[in-house]
């Protein structure tokens, strides 16, 4: 019902992406979760996205990725979960569960944005 967006629009973008990144990507985005080492890819550290791109955070970038839904397949296989998909069917049938989705991966964005490092390690 409406629970799910009432619960995770109200979170911050740190608690979202402590509940949805961090088992994977690490605490503070290093690709050193809990189950990071059971992947046979490597998880991405998430605090060198600005560095590798030019030291300019490419913000919608993230959001296309964190989402999952508008990636190409050119890719390879994606190892990491649609969350757009999962978030939005989780409210089926509510017309606000797209805004809901968008506010959500939003915010993670901008978490993301302020775990970039300013100068390469």
């Amino acid at each position: 019902g409406t629970a799910w967006s009432a619960d995770y629009v109200a979170m911050s973008g740190k608690d979202l992406y402590q509940r949805f990144c961090a088992s994977c990507h690490g605490a503070e985005g290093h690709g050193d979760g809990s189950v990071a080492a059971s992947f046979k890819v490597e998880v991405p550290d998430l605090t060198l996205i600005a560095h590798r791109a030019g030291n300019v955070y490419p913000r919608e970038r993230v959001i296309r990725i964190i989402d999952g839904r508008y990636i190409l397949g050119a890719h390879g296989s994606r190892t990491m979960p649609v969350w757009g998909e999962d978030l939005s069917r989780l409210e089926i049938g509510n017309p606000d569960a797209e805004r809901a989705t968008r506010v959500v991966i939003d915010r993670l964005a901008d978490y993301v944005g302020q775990l970039q490092k300013q100068t390469p390690p």
